[in-house]
């Protein structure tokens, strides 16, 4: 008798607790469905909000497109203003419908309280923000475009891309280098316009006994028949100093950048005016007396000529 009693004593508390549990369960679901349906009207004025701020997106957008059609501004920036327009626009429309559903929510609570948080995240990618910037910067003041030449600390080539994080240039070589815009926008910039005549410089010594204005003409011949070397401006060939190891020459001519590269050209006028020179019998580098000079008194002194054999009798 005993253990039917507890058996019935267990069985009515297991069939009390499911019956608590299910009133619980039941009482949850109907209450969710109550502040569901409850704020339902708030969950549709959100939904209206969020379309009427996409709505507006669109039209700021388009509207500032349409303003900078006839500005001359470069497309890039224009595409990336008005996705920036449209990104803020959303935002504040996400802030507008989380007001109207929950109307405790206080953003001005949420944006001091992500004070801080800013503050780190800018501190910590200020260099993507510098970079960043200064890509607007240039894309707004457009300095230069491409296709252009640019000189930049060890760094020079073509440029093939802007963009806002970065600038790329086709060094002569061939190899792309990419540049960071704050560098860019921080360092000086030597800019030759795409399509631009490039001057080129060339040196060379040559022996003081040598006819200078003839090597002078046959360098200029050399030049007027080389492959990339232009006609207008007409190249120059000036003595430039009178130095111990010779008569010091700097010849520079000009080339079109979008014909020819650079080096290539430099390399066939090297080769051109050595040629002449050599054809002229005008002599590079002339080997000179040769100076020795004492470690300690610096006395300086002619080597001395070698003995000559004695005429055997």
């Amino acid at each position: 008798m005993l253990a039917i009693f507890q058996d019935l004593s267990w069985s009515a508390w297991l069939l009390r607790l499911w019956n608590d549990v299910q009133g619980t369960v039941l009482e949850s679901i109907r209450g969710l469905f109550t502040s569901v349906f409850g704020r339902l009207p708030f969950l549709l004025a959100a939904l209206i909000v969020l379309v009427i701020f996409w709505l507006l997106s669109k039209f700021f957008r388009y509207l500032f497109m349409a303003a900078t059609r006839r500005t001359g501004t470069d497309m890039r920036l224009r595409l990336l203003v008005a996705r920036l327009i449209v990104g803020f626009v959303y935002i504040i429309g996400i802030f507008t419908a989380l007001t109207v559903v929950i109307p405790s929510f206080d953003l001005g609570s949420l944006i001091a309280g992500l004070g801080f948080t800013s503050f780190v995240i800018g501190f910590a990618t200020k260099d993507i923000l510098n970079n960043f910037l200064s890509g607007i910067l240039i894309l707004w003041q457009r300095p230069f475009e491409i296709g252009d030449y640019l000189f930049i600390g060890k760094d020079q080539g073509k440029v093939e891309y802007i963009g806002v994080r970065a600038t790329s240039l086709r060094k002569d070589d061939g190899e792309l280098v990419l540049i960071p815009n704050g560098d860019m926008y921080s360092s000086a910039l030597t800019i030759r316009g795409a399509g631009a005549k490039r001057r080129m410089t060339l040196k060379f010594n040559l022996g003081y006994d040598v006819d200078v204005e003839r090597a002078k003409e046959v360098t200029s011949a050399a030049l007027a028949s080389t492959q990339g070397v232009v006609d207008e401006p007409k190249a120059n060939v000036y003595v430039t100093d009178l130095a111990p190891e010779g008569v010091l020459v700097t010849v520079n001519f000009w080339l079109d950048t979008t014909e020819n590269r650079p080096l290539a050209v430099y390399d066939r006028a090297s080769i051109a005016i050595m040629r002449s020179l050599r054809d002229a019998e005008i002599e590079l580098f002339p080997p000179g007396s040769m100076i020795v000079q004492q470690p300690k008194s610096g006395v300086v002194t002619e080597p001395e000529e070698p003995a000559r054999k004695k005429d055997e009798i």
